[in-house]
């Protein structure tokens, strides 16, 4: 292709010929628009404003030697070079692209016509004026990327955003789109506009300071505007300027000086979808910043380029509000974003460094410490002059002799990594960490932009084996005027501890130690308080098993939600090592292997097994409440650790037995021995390991005589729990009664539990071959009771028809005979006994008649031959009478049992018995047991007998 350039041409017009050849002359542009295409520069004011006054149409051959420009303009020389230069690029740009002949297979490209010369489409560069770019040079994707290549020639980061696709597309009409779809978007007189990425970013900070001296860095506070042109959708805002100021808030310019300030405040104004910035390029002092009616501020921030400064502050933050920004934002690139947290949570650390001679000060030279005390006081001054945030005027409603805030100070109040309050739903407080404060609720004039802060705080908890970090998240919301800082949902801890002198602390660690404690694995205690599973129910003095390694947060049958939830992921918060990153500091931490853990670092996954015991500050963070196993209603519940004690024992319960001191003396034998935690010189006879290693032990005899109570003395003798387990919790079916009966073996087993069954005699009695259920149920008993280790007691009033297989498994079995009037009269006086005892344990205070003591054991009582069973509830019933009748009448006398109220329940009891021995045909209930072939009362069961 030929180019021909003319020596003048006063009109500027450019054509390119069908032929390929370009030709100029001097006719007007409506002769050449019927011959050809015209080239045009929009061309802009110094200002940086397109002037359609200013567009002017220039042959290509004029724009390759001489840029015609017009007397009248006031365009600078400058401008006129820039020009020139850019004209020559795209006449080597369009002569390139209209010589590339697509290959014959390249179904996309089009064949360039002759009706194609008089097309053209409109092209800025990164925001540069526009230019006319002839069809048959753009009319495929494979020519636009010749005519870009050449536009930027000696651009690198562009050219290399054009290999790698890293660009952006833009028509007005249509927004952003793929060169994909080039030709399907491209029409005659179409507006692009294209954009590198390298042009969209603003610039990186600087990787690190020339030259450390104090004259790189002036004192003083730079403010920038930065701005930005939204697009059609919405997001992906174009940067298009940024302009420089000294002083805040009506944006008054600043001059540009080669020297960095120590402060920089930038502000990020966005502007609507295809309208222009209002930009003034002068800077300087009195220049405003002029905003369109539909411009807005999106974003403020300060950049801290002192090195001195930041190398002070990074030796004092250690959590930070800013989550993770790599080398740019935050405390690594010396930018903070508005409100500036990490800077207020840590203006008194800035003050220390400034009063403190010894320390990390000592350290440094002179000169540095100069340097820093200026900059700090320029930063402090800075944040003082803030108007939205007046920090002085919250610090005097803290101190006040009632603290308090408003709502639009309750984040300097949250500074992340320090202990706050919380306060639980029934009023108590707890002590966690604040993790997160999340979304920047206050605007630049001080008001509230969100209903509610939501603060993520972390305690510590036992999940199972190990003690980690629980996360949950604490709202508050917004309020008005002020509100006491105590009566918030969460409060920094001092705002208790310097009234009440630690005591709250205090209480909160020693109960820490306890929660601790019973980490360590199965906790035999008794509980006192209200338990959270459905609802609150109330505990008096109740036998209890802590333990959390089964994690029964997972049963069904717990009703509470959200007790202990599984770990969370961790939150991106930046947690690191404070230090001063100075070379001289570097060189010492190097020299002398200096080496610093990371806050709470040591607070996750805490195995309490291997720890002997844990920092105060963890005591501290331990929560308030535990599961444990209630013995009596066999199920867990959620109890309050400040509830639980050592449980008191009746360990000479076993004493009072009403049965034979030979028999005593082996049960205590036997349950010393298997409860003895030294197991390793026990005796096992069984050639099999880990078989008939438990005792068995068979209570058997008529009901009321004992046989409960000898169990339930013997756990109070050796001082462990005792597991009383039933029918209804082991059921009926032999898979459901296998896998039940197994579950409360390993609980006893591991919380070296004593093991009670009632009734045995429901799981073995005697197997027949046409009940194959039952045989079935016999069977899983049987195979269980083999491998059972520990003291399992089993009692029944129906012995006669157990399965002869299970009385071969059985180790020591002791009969119970029907109680004579000594052993009646013994449990008479063991009750009244019990009456002061109780009393003395905590207990109310009742007291009894010497007459009713004696009226017990008169004959007419004792003809009714009541057992051990029905004298404890005839001699409840009279104290609950006693009760009733004391509470009758007027002041606060003590109960007292009288022989009236025990005469009363003698009546009612006389009555039903001579109901039930006629319904029985005159048989009591030895007759009748013997005649169902359950026992023998009247065969003595017992040696010596």
């Amino acid at each position: 292709m030929a180019i021909e350039h003319s020596a003048s041409n006063p009109t500027g017009g450019v054509e390119l010929c069908s032929n390929g050849i370009i030709q100029s002359d001097h006719s007007s542009n409506k002769e050449k628009e019927e011959e050809g295409l015209n080239f045009k520069s929009e061309a802009k004011n110094p200002d940086g404003v397109e002037d359609p006054g200013n567009t002017h149409n220039q042959t290509l051959n004029d724009a390759a030697a001489n840029e015609n420009i017009d007397a009248s303009s006031e365009a600078s020389s400058d401008i006129v070079h820039e020009q020139r230069r850019a004209m020559d690029r795209l006449v080597a740009a369009i002569k390139k692209s209209t010589a590339f002949l697509p290959a014959e297979t390249d179904a996309s490209s089009k064949t360039v016509s002759k009706s194609d010369d008089r097309r053209s489409i409109n092209v800025s560069f990164n925001g540069s004026q526009n230019y006319i770019i002839p069809w048959m040079a753009c009319c495929t994707w494979q020519r636009m990327e010749i005519i870009l290549n050449e536009w930027f020639h000696g651009d690198e980061k562009a050219l290399s955003d054009i290999s790698i696709g890293a660009y952006a597309l833009k028509s007005p009409e249509r927004g952003l789109f793929h060169p994909q779809v080039w030709e399907h978007v491209l029409e005659n007189n179409s507006d692009v506009e294209f954009w590198h990425q390298s042009a969209l970013q603003p610039p990186g900070p600087p990787t690190g300071p020339k030259n450390f001296t104090e004259t790189d860095y002036e004192n003083r506070v730079q403010y920038t505007v930065r701005y930005y042109q939204d697009n059609q959708a919405g997001d992906n805002a174009l940067l298009v300027d940024q302009n420089i100021y000294e002083e805040p808030v009506e944006f008054e310019v600043a001059n540009e000086n080669e020297k960095l300030p120590v402060l920089e405040e930038r502000k990020d104004v966005l502007s609507p979808f295809q309208q222009t910035p209002q930009i003034r390029k002068e800077n300087g002092h009195g220049k405003k910043a002029r905003l369109g009616p539909l411009d807005r501020v999106i974003a403020t921030s300060l950049r801290i380029h002192s090195p001195y400064l930041l190398n002070i502050l990074k030796s004092v933050i250690e959590y930070s509000s800013e989550q993770p920004g790599g080398d740019i934002e935050g405390l690594n690139g010396g930018n903070f974003t508005y409100p500036y947290r990490d800077l207020y949570h840590h203006m008194d650390d800035l003050h220390s460094y400034k009063t403190d001679a010894t320390g990390l000060r000592a350290r440094h030279s002179s000169k540095f410490n100069q340097k820093c005390d200026e900059h700090i006081d320029l930063l402090v001054e800075y944040l003082h002059s803030r108007p939205g945030i007046p920090i002085n005027d919250f610090k005097a409603q803290w101190e006040r002799k009632t603290p308090v805030t408003t709502f639009a100070a309750v984040w300097l109040l949250l500074k992340p990594g320090t202990d706050v309050y919380v306060r639980e739903t029934d009023g108590t407080l707890n002590t966690y960490v604040v993790d997160v404060v999340s979304d920047s609720v206050i605007g630049e004039d001080g008001r509230p932009s969100s209903d509610k802060y939501s603060v993520l705080v972390w305690n510590l908890v036992c999940g199972g084996r190990m003690i980690y970090r629980r996360t949950r998240s604490i709202t508050v919301n917004v309020f008005d005027n002020e509100r006491e800082i105590t009566a918030l949902p969460l409060f920094p801890v001092s705002f208790i501890d310097k009234n009440d002198g630690g005591a709250l602390k205090q209480k909160l660690i020693d109960r820490g130690q306890q929660y601790f404690k019973c980490s360590k694995g199965p906790c035999f205690l008794q509980y006192t308080g209200f338990g959270l599973n459905d609802g609150r129910k109330s505990y008096k003095r109740t036998r209890v098993v802590v333990e959390h390694e089964s994690m029964p947060w997972f049963s069904a049958d717990i009703g509470i939600e959200n007790t202990i939830p599984p770990p969370p992921p961790p939150t991106e918060v930046s947690i690191r090592v404070p230090r001063c990153e100075c070379k001289d500091c570097k060189l010492a931490s190097i020299s002398q292997e200096i080496y610093t853990q990371v806050k709470f670092s040591d607070y996750t996954y805490i195995n309490p097994k291997e720890k002997a015991a844990l920092s105060w500050h963890q005591y501290l963070l331990m929560p308030s409440h535990m599961f444990a196993f209630v013995l009596k209603d066999r199920t867990y519940d959620f109890i309050d650790v400040e509830g639980l004690s050592e449980p008191s024992m009746a360990e000479f319960a076993i004493d009072r037995l009403v049965m034979e001191s030979s028999s005593k003396d082996i049960i205590k034998a036997i349950a010393k021995t298997y409860t003895d935690s030294e197991q390793s010189g026990r005796f096992s006879a069984d050639f099999i390991h880990g078989k008939g290693e438990g005792q068995i032990i068979l209570l058997h005899g008529p009901p009321g005589t004992g046989k409960t109570l000898t169990a339930e003395s013997v756990a109070e003798y050796t001082r462990r729990p005792l597991l009383s387990i039933t029918a209804a919790d082991l059921g009926h079916e032999p898979d459901a009664l296998e896998k039940n009966l197994l579950r409360y073996f390993r609980r006893a087993s591991d919380w070296d539990a004593i093991v009670l069954l009632d009734e045995a005699d429901v799981y073995l009695e005697q197997r027949s071959t046409n009940d194959l259920k039952r045989n079935g149920i016999v069977s899983v008993f049987l195979r269980a009771l083999d491998y059972f280790q520990g003291i399992l007691f089993l009692t029944t009033n129906r012995v006669g028809q157990f399965d002869e297989a299970f009385m071969s498994r059985i180790h020591l079995s002791i009969g119970y005979k029907k109680l004579d009037s000594d052993a009646r009269g013994q449990i008479w006086d063991n009750l009244f006994r019990k009456l002061r005892e109780d009393h003395e344990h905590g207990g109310p205070a009742i007291d009894y008649e010497y007459d009713s003591k004696q009226y017990v054991k008169t004959s007419e009582v004792m003809a009714l031959e009541w057992n051990g069973r029905e004298i404890r509830n005839a001699f409840q019933t009279a104290v609950a009478l006693a009760v009733f009748d004391s509470k009758q009448k007027k002041g606060t006398s003590v109960p007292k049992v009288t022989e009236n109220h025990l005469r009363q329940v003698v009546s009612m009891s006389l009555a039903f018995r001579k109901y039930i021995k006629a319904a029985h045909a005159g048989m009591d209930d030895s007759d009748l047991a013997f005649k169902r072939g359950n026992r023998e009362d009247r065969f003595p069961s017992t040696p010596g007998k």
